[in-house]
């Protein structure tokens, strides 16, 4: 029986590997193909727990019953962006920022070249490059020549381009010695760019935060530290969404529902390096295996959350740059209630919805001699 277990976590550990791999891999959500989509919700449906039921605490207060009940009415969830969570770390990159700035720095000096296209791609002001021999369509056949790992210009490949363009050689190997000139003027030029690079790297955090943004579950609807933390010390409900419903779900929820994982819970965490992204963003995006390392330390990174809030149990959905904090996902199945809030008008209100919806009800009951809580369905 324990092996059968054994086997049966392995195989969802695995599972659940292959669907972060997917979800942050080299290919982004946006390009799936609905078959790809299908796949990894698929994939989604295997890993969560409880055959797919996850749970969200919610209290009576006034100010804050009114907003979950017309979610419940419409059918949609709130996403906060993650600044606005009750953890100030959530959603954040575990790094030193004096140590990366030097790393990030002395990656750069060490290749100009590289340097020079981070300075167009990154400051946070715009930059003229100021060169006319040539338009900028010239200009930029040449730079896309340099070798970005090395810095080394490929003149024979920057020369048959240029020729295609309709420059004779002279004046395309002139040319070149023009631009690798202009490059190093530019860069001893713009040397205070080189900070605005840095800094837009690391004060990514406030970006991260601003930008993401987490819906919040639980993996089980019998936790005491929850219904205590938020329901307003037991006085309030609990919620249970089954992702089973999302089958029908048309292709653009389904792309949006499979953004859905574990909560990391540790206190160690190795601190982040923005070199390696840095790296596959200024060398071309060909080192899919650099990409997927990156991908997969910033997941890491961004689900890690400090271990004393691991008595929630916590997975999330998390999606970017939503235009609209409600997201429709008609996932209800259940709602929990404490005995001690059934007489309350709210309590009554949301039973009688649960009637119209045809969700079931359980009761949460404290049983003194036992220590202990039971659940019971409404009759």
């Amino acid at each position: 029986h324990c092996k059968g277990e054994l086997m049966t976590k392995q195989k969802t550990d695995n599972l659940y590997q292959e669907h972060i791999e997917t979800i942050f891999g080299v290919k982004k959500i946006e390009e799936f193909s609905n078959e790809e989509v299908e796949n990894a919700f698929n994939v989604l449906l295997q890993i969560l727990p409880n055959e797919g039921k996850l749970y969200k605490y919610r209290s009576f207060e006034k100010g804050k019953f009114e907003n979950y009940y017309d979610a419940l009415e419409k059918g949609y969830l709130w996403f906060p962006q993650a600044d606005n969570l009750n953890d100030d770390f959530d959603t954040v990159l575990y790094f030193d920022p004096l140590v990366e700035a030097d790393n990030i720095r002395n990656y750069l000096l060490a290749n100009p070249r590289l340097y020079f296209k981070a300075i167009v791609s990154y400051s946070s002001e715009p930059v003229k490059i100021g060169y006319s021999q040539l338009d900028n369509e010239a200009f930029n056949k040449v730079i896309d020549c340099y070798d970005l790992n090395t810095g080394e210009l490929d003149k024979s490949k920057a020369i048959k381009l240029l020729s295609k363009m309709g420059t004779t050689t002279q004046k395309a190997i002139k040319y070149l010695k023009e631009v690798d000139a202009f490059i190093e003027q530019f860069i001893f030029n713009n040397k205070d760019a080189l900070e605005k690079v840095v800094e837009s790297f690391v004060n990514i955090n406030t970006t991260l935060r601003h930008n993401n943004y987490i819906y919040s579950m639980s993996d089980t609807y019998q936790s005491n530290p929850l219904w205590a933390f938020y329901c307003n010390n037991n006085q309030g409900f609990c919620i249970e969404y089954d992702f089973n419903k999302a089958k029908d779900f048309n292709i653009e929820q389904k792309k949006m529902l499979i953004n859905t994982f574990a909560v990391i819970y540790s206190d160690k965490v190795e601190d982040y390096s923005f070199v390696n992204t840095l790296k596959w963003l200024l060398t071309g995006k060909k080192d899919d295996e650099l990409y997927l390392q990156a991908n997969l330390d910033l997941f890491t990174q961004l689900m890690t959350k400090q271990a004393d809030w691991s008595f929630e149990k916590e997975w999330r959905i998390m999606l970017a740059n939503l235009e609209d904090n409600k997201v429709y996902f008609d996932l209800v199945s259940k709602i929990i209630i404490d005995e001690r809030v059934l007489k309350t008008q709210e309590s009554k209100k949301l039973i009688e919805l649960c009637k119209q919806k045809k969700w079931n009800v359980l009761i949460r009951k404290t049983q003194y001699i036992n220590v202990a809580h039971k659940f019971e369905e409404l009759i």
